[in-house]
């Protein structure tokens, strides 16, 4: 006959997941989808709020038949949530057709949270009935946070631009990615604590050339503009990918240098008496379809 601690003990065994303290089960959650992971609600009271306090979320487009209900499962979700546990990332994948006006909302709530790391992508091909008085301008103000320390907004669309403005600073970033956006001209000032920044596709509102003025970026990537001219004091490393104009960089601390597609037309600097590594990998842009016409420069 079966005893009492038989049975315990094969339940104990049967359920060693239930055993496992709360911080790690929560980090699991994290990683099966929040729409399993509100269903283990249902398997005991010790489970019916856990999904509450977890500390990764990420929602996508691709598990939602329209943007609709995409956007009331997110307000079910952050509606619900418990605010006592720090929100350490939230991410967003919208990938349709058209949209822009629920993208918006959610990425204003997403915003509104008080949350560590914020990673937006939004893909669409044509632009939203609600711009029609100004087609191809979408204007997105930040307002700002002190707890954000990464932020990635990546917004592709067919005809539609993003005009980004900050109203408030920023006091904790870090670390920012933007894709297919138009800043304002002073827009990094809002970043005080900015080291790490990538920008492709990016430009400057009413400028053919992209200014960057920032007294603490360590590191920063460039990819497919035109002109930069950059005044950075701290500088280590510089990637520079697909700029068809000129360059004008004052970089005192660079280390590392690479420098890839077109020869530029202007290349302006005040020298860089701590660059320890080149790479160049240049080509001219009449002679493209040849493969061997990109030359390679390493400097040791």
């Amino acid at each position: 006959m079966e005893s009492g601690c038989d049975r315990m003990r094969m339940d104990a065994e049967g359920d060693r997941l239930s055993v496992l303290p709360d911080d790690l089960i929560l980090q699991i959650l994290s990683f099966i989808g929040l729409k399993d992971a509100i269903g283990t609600s249902v398997l005991s009271s010790r489970w019916r709020y856990l999904w509450t306090s977890i500390p990764h979320l990420s929602f996508s487009s691709q598990d939602f038949s329209t943007l609709d209900m995409l956007s009331e499962f997110v307000t079910h979700v952050l509606s619900r949530r418990n605010n006592q546990v720090q929100l350490s990332s939230f991410n967003l994948y919208l990938r349709k057709t058209f949209g822009q006006d629920v993208a918006l909302r959610i990425m204003n709530l997403a915003f509104s949270l008080n949350v560590q790391q914020l990673n937006i992508t939004c893909r669409f091909t044509y632009h939203s009935s609600s711009y029609e008085e100004n087609p191809g301008i979408i204007p997105y103000s930040l307002s700002g946070s002190q707890t954000l320390n990464h932020l990635t907004l990546n917004w592709y669309s067919g005809v539609d631009h993003m005009i980004l403005t900050s109203t408030r600073e920023f006091s904790s970033l870090t670390t920012l990615h933007l894709y297919y956006i138009t800043l304002y001209d002073g827009f990094f000032s809002m970043y005080p604590t900015l080291e790490n920044l990538t920008l492709n596709c990016c430009k400057i509102k009413g400028s053919e050339v992209l200014s960057i003025c920032h007294p603490r970026l360590s590191n920063l990537t460039l990819e497919n503009g035109d002109c930069v001219n950059m005044v950075t004091p701290q500088l280590k490393n510089l990637t520079i990918s697909n700029y068809f104009g000129g360059y004008q960089i004052s970089a005192p601390e660079l280390a590392s240098l690479i420098i890839k597609g077109q020869c530029p037309y202007m290349f302006s600097t005040d020298g860089f008496p701590s660059l320890e590594k080149a790479q160049f990998s240049l080509h001219n842009i009449k002679m493209l379809s040849r493969s061997d016409d990109s030359t390679i420069i390493r400097l040791p």
